[in-house]
């Protein structure tokens, strides 16, 4: 008889990495590491480009392991409203600054994190008679890279 593992049973918590991280304009800063035995939620197994913030988990070569996006808006802050009838705004900011969190899968090839904000560029105006031009190349602009093990910073 073959022993099959018995699929009603939750599958086990990976390892993961929450990552606190400051960020004062452009400068973004890892103040805290943790490691947590969740499963992490929403990430890609094998990273693909799409558009938004993510933190790329990278191995010791700089090959991507995994992306989580970050779910956090800095360029805006939410407004509460004096008259608790009236509705919540945002607001844009001019110098974002704040914090904060993600938590990452972490395999033991996992060496480093990088920021990364990726766009894509709207399509090229269509050619010659109307026929569209190649969908335009995701860029990556990287805003910082991180170890994921040692001191952090203020330690």
């Amino acid at each position: 008889m073959i022993d099959m593992p018995d699929t009603d049973q939750p599958a086990a918590p990976a390892g993961a990495i929450r990552l606190i991280f400051e960020y004062d304009g452009d400068d973004v800063r890892l103040i805290h590491r943790q490691p947590v035995d969740v499963l992490v939620p929403g990430f890609d197994a094998a990273p693909d480009i799409r558009t938004g913030r993510f933190a790329e988990v990278r191995d010791a070569d700089d090959r991507a392991l995994a992306r989580v996006a970050i779910r956090h808006d800095a360029s805006s802050r939410e407004v509460f409203p004096e008259d608790p009838g009236d509705p919540i705004t945002r607001v844009d900011v001019e110098h974002p600054s704040g914090a904060f969190t993600v938590v990452v899968p972490a395999s033991e090839a996992a060496s480093q994190v990088a920021l990364l904000d990726v766009d894509v560029p709207p399509p090229p105006p269509p050619g010659e008679r109307g026929i569209a031009s190649a969908p335009a190349e995701p860029r990556e602009n990287v805003l910082g890279v991180f170890p994921l093990t040692g001191r952090e910073a203020g330690q």
